[in-house]
């Protein structure tokens, strides 16, 4: 076998490797739409907890950020602060990658989370012990893990460009709870 041939084996096998690849990511992107497409949002969480990959995160983590900050202007809950909590574990996790569209698709998510449930996040922060608020039950735990991804949002603050920048917003937002 010649050079050349075994260098187009390899390069086959690579293409098939992709391929492969690619097709997966593409059957997942489509199941996240149906349930996207039905508007059935805790449908889609739970898959994108069950299928545990970061890629398919990135890719519908803005889709449910839009759709947060659409709530807010519409006065409809098409995303609750429960799905949010269930997704609070990924993000905490895509914060601690090196890639930049991970970063800013957790950041923005976060900022969403934040500026949509300000109110009750900012009466959680003010809450006494043992006193009790009237308030949805995601409210404590979501709080608690905004605060536990400050270290890591600091760290984001210090770096230059649109991650410094914004992260620099949702460290702002974090301190003011």
């Amino acid at each position: 076998m010649s050079r050349n041939d075994e260098n187009i084996k390899q390069l086959v096998q690579g293409h098939a490797a992709m391929v492969n690849v690619l097709e997966n990511r593409a059957l997942r992107l489509n199941a996240a739409l149906t349930f996207w497409k039905k508007r059935d949002i805790p449908q889609l969480v739970a898959y994108l907890i069950r299928m545990k990959d970061d890629g398919l995160y990135v890719d519908v983590l803005p889709f449910v950020t839009k759709c947060i900050a659409e709530d807010e202007t519409s006065n409809k809950q098409q995303v609750t602060l429960g799905a949010c909590l269930e997704l609070m574990p990924a993000v905490e996790n895509l914060l601690r990658k090196k890639y930049e569209d991970y970063l800013i698709v957790c950041l923005d998510f976060m900022r969403t989370v934040i500026k949509r449930w300000y109110n009750e996040l900012r009466a959680m922060s003010k809450q006494k012990p043992g006193q009790e608020l009237e308030q949805s039950l995601s409210i404590p735990p979501v709080y608690t893990k905004l605060l536990s991804m400050t270290e890591s949002i600091e760290r984001l603050s210090k770096r230059n460009g649109n991650i410094g920048s914004k992260a620099k917003v949702v460290l702002e937002m974090l301190n003011q709870l």
